[in-house]
C-alpha cells in the first residue's frame, strides 16, 4: 500500500499503524490460523490488532470507520476484507459466498474452493432456482453493509424459494397441500382478477411455506371478490360506506341514497384518493395501513364539514343582517342564526 495520501492532520504515515499494529508488521498470511495464538476470543478470524486492509476502498473506509465514537466499526472492514479476500467463515453467508464460487462447476454441496468456512460435513441448501443469483447478489451486498438481518431475511426466503422449487420439479407436486388447494380455487372460482397469473405463480414459489403460502391464497381470494363485487369482510364494507361511488348493495334500503350517502360517505377534497389508496392496501392485504387510512379520512371529513359549517353560519349572518335592516330591528346584536327572527 503507498502512502502517497497525504492527510495534513496526520504526522507519521506508517501504514501499519493506521492498518493494525506495530507489532506485527510483517503483513498477515491469509489463514484462519494467523494470530490465533494471541488470547483473540474466535481463532477462526484473525484478531483485530494484526490486519492489513487491501480491499478496494478501504482507504475511504478508514476515514468513516476507523474512528472514535459510535461510528467506529473495524469489524465491518474485516468483514469487506474477508469478501475480498475470500476467506469469510461466518457461517451465515459462508455457504452462499462457497456456492456463488462453486456454482459453475457442480449442482451438489461439495465442490472446489470451497474455503474452509462452507464445511465440507455441513448441510447447506444449495439455491439452483430460477432467477436465485439475484437474491444473493442482494444478501452479500447487504453482508458487505453489516446489515444482518436483512441478510437473514433473503437466505430465509431463497431457502423457501429453493425447497418450493423441489417440490415443484418432483415427479407428482399435486400431492402436495398448497398446490392442491391453489388447483382447488383455480377451478373453483373463475379466476379474472388483474394480476392473478402472477400470484399463482408467486404461490408455487413459496408452497413449501404453507403459512405463508396460505395467507397468499387468502389475498386470491379476496382480489377476486373485490373484483366480482361480492367482497363482505367488513374491513372491505367500511371503505366502501366512505366512498360517494361506493356500491349501495342492501343498505340504502328505506333511506334516500342521499341521506345514506351523507352519513359516513367523504366529501372533502381529494377523498377520492384516499378512497383508492384504501382499496390498494386492502388488496395487498395491508389491513392495519387501510384501517389508518380510514380513521384518517374520517378525521379529515370531520375537520372539513366543521370548516363548512363555519362558512355557512358566516353566509347566514351576512345575509340576515341585509334582510334586518329593511324590516325590523333587530332585538341582539347577536345574530346566530335565522332563528331568532321569529316573529314576536
Amino acid at each position: 500500500t503507498s502512502s502517497s495520501h497525504h492527510h495534513h492532520h496526520h504526522h507519521h504515515h506508517n501504514n501499519n499503524h493506521h492498518n493494525g499494529s506495530n507489532r506485527n508488521p510483517t503483513p498477515l498470511s491469509r489463514s484462519p490460523i494467523a494470530g490465533s495464538g494471541s488470547g483473540s476470543r474466535s481463532p477462526s478470524r484473525s484478531p483485530p490488532q494484526v490486519f492489513t486492509y487491501t480491499y478496494p476502498g478501504w482507504k475511504n473506509d478508514r476515514k468513516l470507520l476507523l474512528v472514535p465514537g459510535p461510528a467506529n466499526n473495524p469489524l465491518l472492514m474485516q468483514r469487506r476484507q474477508a469478501l475480498y479476500d475470500g476467506t469469510v467463515t461466518d457461517p451465515i453467508i459462508a455457504p452462499l459466498i462457497h456456492q456463488t464460487q462453486t456454482q459453475t462447476q457442480t449442482r451438489g454441496i461439495a465442490g472446489e474452493g470451497a474455503g474452509e468456512g462452507a464445511g465440507a460435513g455441513t448441510s447447506i441448501v444449495v439455491w439452483n432456482y430460477p432467477h436465485h443469483e439475484r437474491e444473493l447478489e442482494k444478501a452479500l451486498r447487504h453482508y458487505r453493509d453489516g446489515k444482518d438481518d436483512i441478510v437473514a431475511e433473503i437466505i430465509t426466503h431463497g431457502n423457501t424459494r429453493q425447497k418450493s422449487h423441489i417440490i415443484l420439479a418432483s415427479t407428482h407436486p399435486t400431492t402436495h397441500p398448497i398446490l392442491q388447494e391453489l388447483d382447488a380455487l383455480k377451478e373453483g372460482k373463475h379466476l379474472n382478477y388483474r394480476g392473478y397469473r402472477t400470484d399463482i405463480k408467486m404461490v408455487e414459489k413459496i408452497c413449501s411455506d404453507e403459512i405463508q403460502a396460505r395467507e397468499r391464497i387468502g389475498l386470491m381470494q379476496r382480489r377476486q371478490a373485490v373484483q366480482d363485487d361480492t367482497c363482505i369482510e367488513p374491513l372491505y364494507r367500511s371503505i366502501q360506506k366512505r366512498n360517494r361511488k361506493g356500491t349501495g348493495e342492501g343498505a340504502n334500503n328505506g333511506k334516500s341514497e342521499s341521506e345514506r350517502a351523507s352519513a359516513s360517505a367523504w366529501s372533502y377534497p381529494e377523498h377520492e384518493r384516499d378512497v383508492e389508496n384504501a382499496i390498494k392496501y386492502f388488496l395487498r392485504g395491508r389491513d392495519t395501513f387501510v384501517q389508518r387510512f380510514v380513521k384518517d379520512g374520517d378525521r379529515k371529513e370531520k375537520a372539513y364539514r366543521k370548516k363548512l359549517q363555519r362558512i355557512c353560519m358566516q353566509k347566514v349572518k351576512v345575509t340576515s343582517k341585509s334582510k334586518a335592516k329593511s324590516t325590523f330591528k333587530p332585538v341582539t346584536k347577536r345574530v346566530p342564526n335565522l332563528h331568532s327572527f321569529q316573529s314576536h
